[in-house]
């Protein structure tokens, strides 16, 4: 008998475009011989399942909707929530109150994640290299010189909870760094600024299937910006994605090797995108998307069909994993 599951999508972020475009993508792919699937969009004004032309509101104390012939109860969650309230914790705490499977890491993994200043010290801590940075809360008083001072210039200013580089400023003169600051704190409480690291972006897809960790080929990204800015992440000619990325098979194994230790340490599940900058033999993670896009155009589906998967065999590591 196929079992029910909800795409949740939505959010209250900048994302929720992304987003939903993720789960478009995923109810066109998703094994229909295993899952009925429906699209469930959570917004802060409601949450409603949309199916045949209506929307039919969410109840919220079991996560189930009535049709005017039917209830229909979910096995599961393909949650595909960029951001808020998907990313960071807040979702994955009420699947688990209501004991309802979902893709992704579970709460206190989510929020540590989502959290980058969290993150990074997490993975420091796993003796993994990453930037110098300096962890910014709101209204806590805020000294410009001595930021620069410590971190040097140029520096990356980005909110601390976020994606798509929502936000986000490359700084290289002093006189940019309040305004840099600023744009940063429209997004979030707290900000981080971070050293820069100068080398070559690349990016490592890794889910784990039947207790099996299958890493996928490493993409370089190359953006025609200045860096890899929320316009060159969805403006195709902004941004080139190489899969596999042509770098040295050594550095290959060591970005791939430090993938799946950082996912098994911090006990990620579902597909995790991670995020690194290499130079020569040297290199620094940069941070963990536990929720990456899920549309024909995203990284993570290109890597997938690199490694000789479809769509519908990605979907189906991922969703065979919660059950």
């Amino acid at each position: 008998m196929k079992k029910n599951i909800a795409v949740v999508c939505g959010g209250f972020s900048g994302e929720s475009v992304i987003s939903i475009r993720s789960a478009d993508f995923i109810l066109n792919n998703i094994d229909q011989q295993k899952y009925q699937a429906y699209k469930v969009i959570i917004t802060k004004q409601k949450w409603y399942c949309e199916l045949d032309g209506h929307e039919y509101e969410i109840n919220k104390n079991d996560f189930s909707f009535a049709t005017d012939s039917q209830r229909i109860v979910f096995q599961g969650v393909y949650n595909i929530i960029h951001g808020d309230p998907g990313e960071n914790g807040r979702l994955q705490a009420y699947f688990e109150l209501l004991n309802i499977p979902f893709t992704s890491s579970n709460s206190t993994v989510s929020a540590l994640t989502f959290n980058k200043a969290y993150c990074n010290y997490a993975v420091k801590a796993l003796k993994v290299n990453v930037s110098p940075s300096i962890h910014l809360i709101k209204n806590n008083p805020i000294n410009p010189k001595s930021i620069i001072e410590l971190i040097g210039l140029p520096c990356f200013v980005k909110p601390n909870s976020g994606g798509s580089s929502i936000g986000m400023s490359k700084v290289k003169l002093a006189e940019e760094l309040p305004a840099a600051l600023d744009r940063a704190f429209q997004e979030d409480d707290e900000v981080l600024v971070e050293s820069f690291f100068e080398g070559r972006e690349v990016t490592c897809g890794i889910v784990e299937v039947n207790h099996q960790m299958i890493v996928f080929p490493l993409c370089e990204v190359v953006s025609k910006k200045e860096f890899f800015d929320y316009e060159a992440k969805y403006t195709e000619s902004l941004v080139s994605e190489i899969i596999p990325a042509p770098i040295p098979e050594e550095i290959a194994e060591v970005i791939k090797s430090t993938t799946v230790y950082i996912y098994k340490k911090l006990n990620m599940k579902g597909v995790v995108r991670m995020d690194y900058i290499f130079k020569d033999d040297t290199y620094v993670f940069l941070e963990a998307n536990t929720i990456p896009g899920m549309s024909a155009q995203s990284i993570v589906p290109q890597m997938a069909r690199a490694f000789g998967w479809t769509n519908t065999a990605l979907i189906n590591a991922v969703l065979d994993g919660i059950f």
